[in-house]
C-alpha cells in the first residue's frame, strides 16, 4: 500500500458529517473496502485520511415505510440477502447481490459502496433502477434525495460532493402479480465482473396483456440505464414469443446505436439479445418465476 494516511472511525452520522465537512477533499470513505483498498494499493487514490463508516448505527437498518423500504447504506450484501424483508420484496436485487464477487467479498461489500463507486458493471444497480431507487445523501447541515439514475452520470462518476455521504437507499415495493428477473454474463460463475447484466420487472393484467414493463441493462454503456423505448413498446401487447424476441432484439440494437459499432459488437449484440430474452421469458412466459 502506498503513502501514509490517518485513520478515523466516527461513532455516528453526525460525527461523520463533521469530519467530511472538515476533511472531505482529502478523504477516502471506507465502508466494505472492496473497491477503495484496491485504489489505495495501486496508488489511484492517495488520501490523507481514511474515514471508516462501517459501524455507523444509523446506516445499518432495514426500515419498511408503507409502499417503500429504506435500506441502510452500510449493510453488507450478505446481511441484505439474509434479511427477510429484502428476500421477500426484492428477489432480483437479492439475485444480483448473490453474484457479487465471492462470499468473502459479499460479507464486507456494501450496497452504498456499490452506488458510490458507480461502476458500469455494478450488479446491484439495474435491479434497483427497476424499483425507482432514491438515494439519501447527507452533509453537515443538510440532506437531499436523488434518483439513482440521475446520481450516476458516467463510468465511476456521480454527483456526490466530497463532503457528502450516502446514508440510505429508498426502494419501492411492487403489487401482487409482478415478476422480476436478473441475469448476467461473466467470464466465470463467481469472482468475475459482469460483462453484461440485465434486470427486468413486469406485470400482466387480467386479460393477459403486458400492463407494466421495466428494463435496466448494465455493463454495456458508461452507466446502467433504463430501456424506456422498449418498455413502452411492450406495454399493451400480449406476451407472445414473437413479441418477446422482438423486444430482446430492440434492446440489443438500442445499445449498439448508443455506444457505436466496435470490434466486440459481433459478439455483444447477440449476447445482449440472448440475455434480455432470458429475462423477458422469466418474467412474461415462465410461470415458475417468483
Amino acid at each position: 500500500m502506498r503513502g501514509h494516511f490517518n485513520y478515523l472511525r466516527p461513532d455516528c452520522v453526525t460525527e461523520c458529517l463533521d469530519m467530511l465537512d472538515q476533511y472531505g477533499n482529502e478523504t477516502a470513505i471506507l465502508a466494505g473496502g472492496t473497491d477503495v483498498m484496491i485504489s489505495l494499493r495501486t496508488g489511484v487514490k492517495k488520501p490523507r485520511i481514511i474515514l471508516d463508516i462501517s459501524r455507523l448505527p444509523e446506516t445499518r437498518q432495514v426500515e419498511p415505510y408503507g409502499e417503500t423500504v429504506r435500506v441502510g447504506s452500510t449493510l453488507t450484501y450478505s446481511e441484505l440477502i439474509d434479511h427477510p424483508v429484502i428476500r421477500q420484496e426484492f428477489p432480483a436485487l437479492c439475485a444480483a447481490m448473490g453474484c457479487v464477487g465471492s462470499l468473502q467479498i459479499r460479507n464486507v461489500g456494501t450496497l452504498g459502496g456499490n452506488i458510490a463507486n458507480s461502476s458500469p458493471a455494478a450488479d446491484s444497480i439495474p435491479p434497483m433502477m427497476l424499483r425507482d431507487a432514491e438515494i439519501i445523501i447527507q452533509k453537515k447541515g443538510s440532506s437531499r434525495i436523488q434518483k439513482l439514475e440521475k446520481l450516476i452520470v458516467g463510468a465511476y462518476s456521480n454527483t456526490l460532493e466530497p463532503n457528502e455521504l450516502i446514508t440510505g437507499i429508498i426502494l419501492t415495493k411492487i403489487k401482487k402479480g409482478y415478476r422480476e428477473s436478473y441475469q448476467r454474463i461473466g467470464r466465470r460463475k463467481s469472482l468475475s465482473i459482469a460483462r453484461i447484466n440485465a434486470a427486468i420487472l413486469g406485470r400482466l393484467n387480467d386479460s393477459g396483456v403486458i400492463e407494466d414493463a421495466r428494463i435496466s441493462v448494465g455493463s454495456v454503456a458508461p452507466s446502467p440505464m433504463r430501456m424506456t423505448n422498449v418498455e413502452s413498446h411492450l406495454k399493451g401487447r400480449k406476451p407472445e414469443l414473437k413479441t418477446i424476441l422482438e423486444a430482446s432484439r430492440m434492446i440489443a440494437q438500442e445499445i449498439i446505436d448508443l455506444v457505436g459499432v466496435r470490434h466486440s459488437t459481433e459478439y455483444k449484440q447477440p449476447a445482449i439479445a440472448g440475455l434480455a430474452l432470458k429475462c423477458l421469458e422469466d418474467v412474461f412466459l415462465d410461470s415458475s418465476v417468483n
